[in-house]
């Protein structure tokens, strides 16, 4: 057990300073995917004056998106852990003189948020971060009696069959975070919550070969920081060498990337 926990602090701070590190760079490595967003404010269409957490917010990319698309009586609690990643959050949404808005440091499993006092949660490619079952805890804690909360992840299906699954090598086996729908499903009916929807986005990515590897240097996703120096260099060769054997064009690399956004109903 001593073993277990010491692994899963080491991974813990691998994670703190890997986001530390990326915060000022993270909009320029990660993908934005707007069709969840649009689609959340759909399933909102009907509530006025929202009152939202987004936790595990990063640089607020997924927040700010948000403030986008409500009027001024939307108002968003962007809570994340990484004290830098809330920086670079708060100084991107003042410079837009955006003020509907306020950043909340603390943990997922334990919601720096009032009792009863939030309307919608959302959490966006987070999930595999937090203690689930906390998570939910707190989540149920915090909302309205007529709360929702949308979690938007990929599974671990999902993960194997992008670009990165496909092709770097032990991608799919240092990603060991990442949950199945009914591991998920398995906890949301635990916390005694009851899953409303479920949707799957695919999306069509191209890419070049030049921009993968930049991303991949740059840490796009947080399991390349799980690799040592070593072995992500080796990875990354063989990655390379594997993309020229199945891809003609090296400018346009195709392959669909898959998603999964759960909505529950207290």
């Amino acid at each position: 057990m001593s073993k277990i926990k010491n692994e899963i602090k080491l991974t813990s701070k691998i994670m703190h300073d890997h986001f530390s590190t990326i915060a000022s760079k993270y909009q320029s490595v990660r993908t934005l995917d707007t069709e969840p967003i649009l689609h959340i404010k759909h399933r909102l269409d009907e509530k006025t004056n929202i009152n939202m957490a987004d936790v595990g917010c990063g640089d607020g990319r997924y927040s700010l998106e948000f403030l986008k698309i409500f009027d001024d009586s939307f108002y968003i609690h962007c809570v994340d852990y990484n004290e830098n990643m809330l920086k670079s959050l708060e100084t991107n949404l003042v410079e837009q003189n955006i003020t509907n808005f306020c950043t909340r440091q603390g943990d997922a499993n334990k919601l720096p948020l009032d009792t009863k006092s939030i309307d919608c949660i959302v959490t966006f490619n987070a999930i595999h971060h937090f203690d689930v079952p906390k998570f939910l805890s707190e989540s149920l804690r915090s909302l309205n009696d007529d709360g929702r909360i949308f979690i938007y992840t990929r599974l671990r299906n999902q993960n194997a069959q992008s670009v990165w699954g496909k092709y770097f090598p032990l991608f799919t086996e240092m990603e060991n975070r990442l949950y199945e729908f009914n591991e998920l499903e398995s906890h949301i009916k635990n916390a005694d919550m009851k899953i409303h929807s479920t949707k799957t986005f695919e999306y069509s990515r191209t890419s070049s070969l030049d921009r993968l590897v930049h991303q991949a240097k740059n840490n796009h996703y947080s399991t390349f920081a799980l690799y040592g120096e070593k072995l992500f260099g080796e990875s990354l060769d063989t990655f390379q060498q594997n993309i020229e054997n199945n891809f003609d064009d090296l400018e346009k690399i195709s392959w669909t990337d898959g998603n999964t956004l759960i909505e529950i109903k207290n």
